[in-house]
């Protein structure tokens, strides 16, 4: 099954530039994979009441063609990658305008006990098994990050709020986007457009804990970190940029 909604896009989901771009794009993101699981009944908003289970989202891997615009409505579509999920989910992402393609994704997620605090396979959850689209997305497979900050630079700190909450009481991950922009300042962002973000949650965030980011120039990308207090990582993500010209940043 591919899950599709029409979407129209709202000025509050813009960047710099009045367009959207990497943010908002991720929020589309969310929402698509999330109406994926509401649309078989297997969504968040219903699987800590009735089975004590809910979806973890491990990994995001984002491509971006262009910033949309608001002149048109958008087409969301999600769907499940791997047909038949043993413990880990890929899901598909697509935003597109007509014809034109304007982003992808790819995000990893799994299945946890919320009491227990352990990974669950899909039959804990009844999870429907002639559903999934057996449909590859064209876009490279997740990288793997060196779990350390050595060599990267400290950039600022933040300290989890009541707004980065979700139902769950840890950070949501869409919070943890804006955290990774925010280490680049406007006017290296100005003229530039992000073309990949892939990010990969490792640990939870609680209210009132204390994240401190880094960041570290690569060849081709930006290698970031999340770090708490006590040293360990809790999110690590790779940002690449464009010149608006072509070029890279």
């Amino acid at each position: 099954m591919i899950h599709e909604k029409e979407y129209f896009p709202q000025f509050r989901e813009s960047d710099h530039t009045g367009l959207i771009g990497a943010n908002g794009y991720f929020e589309y993101f969310q929402d698509a994979v999330t109406a994926y699981m509401h649309a078989l009944g297997k969504g968040n908003d219903t699987l800590p009441e009735t089975y004590g289970i809910c979806w973890v989202f491990t990994k995001y891997r984002l491509h971006i063609e262009r910033r949309a615009d608001y002149d048109s409505p958008l087409k969301l579509a999600s769907w499940v990658e791997n047909p038949k999920p043993s413990i880990r989910f890929h899901q598909a992402f697509t935003v597109s305008n007509g014809n034109e393609l304007l982003a992808k994704g790819r995000v990893e997620s799994c299945l946890c006990d919320l009491k227990a605090g352990k990974i669950c396979t899909p039959e804990a959850i009844s999870y429907p098994t002639d559903t999934d689209e057996r449909t590859p997305l064209d876009l490279p497979a997740f990288q793997r990050f060196p779990r350390t900050i050595d060599g990267m630079e400290r950039c600022y700190t933040h300290t989890v709020r009541y707004t980065d909450l979700d139902k769950s009481g840890h950070m949501n991950n869409q919070k943890y986007i804006p955290l990774f922009l925010n280490a680049f300042d406007l006017d290296f962002h100005a003229g530039k457009q992000i073309t990949d973000f892939e990010i990969h949650y490792l640990r939870q965030c609680f209210e009132k804990e204390r994240i401190s980011i880094w960041r570290a120039r690569r060849e081709e990308d930006f290698l970031l970190a999340g770090v708490k207090e006590d040293g360990t990582l809790a999110v690590q993500a790779s940002i690449t940029f464009r010149e608006e010209d072509g070029g890279h940043a």
